[in-house]
């Protein structure tokens, strides 16, 4: 049976409580229409909300965006749990920590209210101008289209990405559904749970740099070598989309809304 738990909510919200429920760390930078995610992850800590592990996640607000994906990228190093909020230029500011996460296999959540770049001039509102500029980094793109979407994706992304160890970057619409309200069937805490493969938390854990268990990591290649490294990630692309397929399926089961990679809309005798 369907979990329901009805609420009236907005989108930066709807992903923000997914991602504070799912995090150890938080760390945040604000930029319109992206505010109001990191905002609620540091309301909710500041009110003493736990996680699912039971434990209320650390927020970090840094001083730019280059700040918090480094501060992301440090501490999923150590094997905790992190995501991040951002937007437009900010997503920019983000690239160099992207390329980093990507090549070495982190599993991480970016929610992203997607904005128009500042061109020639800055505009506040939706385009794809910025999801579209970090295609290259290697991330593993979901779009959600409505508010509920955004909850269930959201929570789709932070399972996916311990499984696959790609991570993640779960965006959809500045202000047209970051800010927009719809009435949801919000995802429950017995949903979240039950979504989340605790042995692949702790294969994430175990991944993490420490004293007590010593791996090299960051090192500078030559040619040969660097480029049979990239070529050994393939296998985890393309394990990618059954996996994501598979999350999508449990949550269909769990709560009766199922999503699929892609929806064909038009005429079923098309050639």
């Amino acid at each position: 049976m369907a979990d329901k738990n009805t609420v009236m909510i907005d989108g930066n919200t709807a992903a923000a409580t997914v991602a504070h429920a799912l995090s150890e760390i938080c760390a945040i930078y604000p930029i319109t229409p992206s505010s109001g995610m990191g905002e609620s992850a540091d309301e909710f800590s500041a009110a003493g909300i736990e996680n699912i592990w039971g434990t209320i996640p650390n927020v970090f607000e840094m001083q730019s965006e280059g700040g918090a994906a480094g501060t992301v990228h440090g501490a999923q190093t150590t094997g905790a749990l992190t995501s991040t909020f951002t937007a437009s230029q900010g997503l920019l500011l983000m690239i160099p920590n992207m390329y980093k996460l990507a090549g070495e296999l982190a599993s991480t959540v970016f929610h992203v209210s997607a904005r128009s770049l500042a061109c020639q001039g800055l505009s506040i509102f939706g385009d794809h101008s910025d999801v579209m500029s970090v295609r290259q980094t290697g991330f593993a793109m979901l779009a959600s289209s409505s508010i509920q979407e955004i909850a269930d994706l959201a929570l789709i992304s932070h399972a996916a990405t311990l499984e696959t160890r790609l991570p993640f970057l779960h965006f959809f619409d500045g202000f047209r559904n970051s800010h927009e309200i719809q009435k949801i069937d919000m995802i429950t805490r017995d949903t979240i749970r039950a979504m989340i493969d605790d042995d692949l938390v702790i294969a994430h854990r175990k991944r993490g740099l420490t004293p007590d268990a010593p791996m090299i990591r960051g090192t500078a290649q030559n040619p040969d070598v660097y480029f049979q490294g990239r070529e050994t990630v393939n296998k985890y692309y393309d394990d990618a989309p059954g996996i994501v397929q598979k999350n999508m399926d449990k949550l269909a089961k769990l709560t009766g809304r199922q999503y699929k990679l892609f929806d064909y809309v038009g005429a079923e005798d098309a050639d």
